[in-house]
């Protein structure tokens, strides 16, 4: 790996996201930086350099933190967008630790190994790449309109040169069948990386990753639906065809898919789980499908590259949780997805006939 100008000791120094985030509460809750230094108690330097980035908002006091938080709410940041804070905290360190990682590090410690990831970090870790906002932050972040200033947390071309090149490096040593959450969460963050090499080393771990055994464990089965959706991203759509015709006919897997998706989109509230295996424990009865169901909903759409997992995990969705068409709202949003798909001429077969037992199930509970 080629060294870097621009490195960050282990943890630390890195403060880019979350001080964005607390940017766009600030400026939610109509707070200047100087009223807000007032209201905490601390020099203006100090909320200036958590927003740069330059002083991490992870060396703060948990009381502290809690008092910011409740400050921003109680002057009218919307609390769901400071809910993540903490998120964006841990995003902030899940990067620094990559930055400061070396070919001598444990991987066992490395963080994409101590946690299975929820879409919520997972955004907040790549905004600063894609300049796409996680849901909660969007509507903040679209108003900042106040002169020509980023939309997004900032991090150098140099530094996020090196924030691929480290992932990558550390992908590459993850061979053993212990490492196999690192990889698959190392993988789906290069999958962002746009350098001209990368599609071709993307493309082949996920193809040495269909062949990985033995395939009845949980996290080989999700190595393995990860590695279909890459290729299906990256125009190869069989190996997701024939991992969703494999869920139609095992219900072991079927679960398995359904619980990953429950907790990446957040249904199962605010725990990190620390492998695959324990993550799929999760009682399939304990949480509700109506986040998922909405989530599905939104991603269903012609042209869409995972359309037929989409499709396949909204009807299991719907044979596991079938109260969610009780909910007039989720009804009508699930027949109005059923009819806007219904006509795209890409559908393969298997996927048109479960739409259509969909669609089967939505006129029964009218």
């Amino acid at each position: 790996m080629r060294a870097s100008h621009e490195t960050l000791p282990p943890g630390q120094g890195f403060g880019s996201i979350s001080g964005y985030v607390l940017k766009l509460l600030r400026e939610a809750a109509d707070l200047t930086q100087s009223r807000l230094a007032e209201l905490l108690r601390v020099d203006t330097t100090t909320v200036s350099g958590w927003e740069s980035g330059r002083r991490s908002l992870a060396s703060v006091r948990a009381g502290d933190l809690a008092r910011l938080r409740a400050l921003l709410t109680r002057h009218g940041a919307p609390p769901d967008a400071v809910a993540l804070l903490a998120a964006a905290m841990d995003a902030d360190l899940v990067v620094g630790d990559i930055l400061a990682a070396t070919d001598s590090h444990d991987l066992a410690a490395h963080p994409l190994a101590s946690g299975v990831h929820q879409r919520t970090l997972a955004s907040l870790i790549t905004w600063p790449v894609n300049g796409i906002a996680p849901p909660p932050l969007a509507g903040l972040a679209a108003r900042r309109g106040r002169g020509p200033r980023p939309g997004a947390p900032q991090i150098s071309a140099e530094l996020r040169r090196e924030f691929f090149d480290r992932l990558r490096a550390t992908a590459d040593r993850a061979h053993r069948p212990a490492d196999i959450l690192l990889r698959r969460q190392a993988t789906y963050l290069l999958g962002f990386d746009q350098h001209p090499d990368s599609e071709t080393w993307i493309t082949g771990q996920a193809l040495r990753r269909l062949h990985t055994s033995p395939h009845d464990a949980a996290p080989t089965r999700l190595a393995m639906r990860s590695a279909a959706i890459t290729l299906a991203s990256h125009g190869d759509p069989d190996p997701l065809r024939h991992y969703v015709s494999q869920l139609a006919d095992d219900h072991s897997q079927q679960l398995t898919n359904l619980l990953y998706w429950a907790y990446w989109v957040g249904e199962i509230g605010n725990v990190t789980y620390p492998d695959d295996t324990t993550m799929v424990g999760i009682d399939p009865h304990s949480w509700t499908g109506r986040t998922l169901l909405l989530h599905l909903t939104r991603r269903i759409e012609p042209g869409t590259d995972h359309i037929d997992l989409y499709i396949r995990t909204l009807a299991d969705l719907i044979s596991s949780h079938p109260h969610l068409l009780d909910e007039p709202v989720l009804r009508a949003r699930t027949m109005a997805t059923v009819d806007l798909i219904d006509g795209d001429p890409a559908l393969t077969i298997p996927a048109r006939r479960t739409l259509d037992n969909v669609g089967y199930a939505v006129r029964l509970r009218r």
